[in-house]
């Protein structure tokens, strides 16, 4: 079942976490030390102790970037700051994807964080596909197909019966939705 609401999804090492942000007003990301323990803990060595927040202004969300060292993409572009150092912040909407800690690259790798911000929160659970050395992948929904020749990492389908992120050796998938794909030869 899926229900209106302000949703992250993070993928850090292969691992899967959703976060209700409708549940608080703000949330803290970052990597936790003795002093700093974020509200979305981040384990990647490139993730700043302080690397952002995600925070509720009069019912709006928006994500403000702290410019840890290694910094923030941002639906392909990197996260600058603002004048003379200020926060810039992000009004968020559907589909927006960060790579945190990956420098001013959009590379996703071991050593970053993915995330999508949607405004549907799943209730089941992720199921996760090994996708591991498909060259051709496609994706079916209903009677609908969408297929690609060497995705990119981080790729999203977001369908009305479901939603997939292909993140190379492994596609996370919600709903009623399935991937198939073919090997290299």
């Amino acid at each position: 079942m899926v229900e209106k609401a302000n949703t992250l999804i993070i993928i850090e090492k292969n691992q899967l976490q959703s976060y209700l942000l409708d549940d608080k007003l703000s949330w803290t990301i970052g990597r936790p030390s003795g002093k700093t323990q974020p509200d979305i803990k981040l384990y990647t060595p490139t993730v700043s102790r302080e690397h952002g927040e995600f925070k509720n202004m009069d019912g709006v969300w928006f994500y403000l970037d702290k410019h840890g060292v290694n910094g923030t993409v941002y639906n392909h572009k990197y996260l600058e700051k603002g004048t003379k150092g200020r926060i810039k912040p992000i009004l968020l909407k559907e589909g927006d994807v960060f790579v945190f800690g990956g420098s001013k690259e959009e590379v996703i790798n071991e050593k970053t964080v993915w995330a999508l911000y949607t405004r549907r929160h799943f209730q089941e659970p992720w199921r996760c596909v090994d996708t591991k050395g498909f060259q051709h992948i496609s994706f079916l929904s209903g009677h609908q197909e969408t297929s690609f020749l060497s995705p990119n990492k981080g790729l999203v389908i977001d369908k009305e019966e479901g939603i997939a992120i292909y993140m190379g050796e492994i596609t996370f998938l919600q709903g009623k939705i399935q991937v198939v794909g073919l090997e290299e030869t």
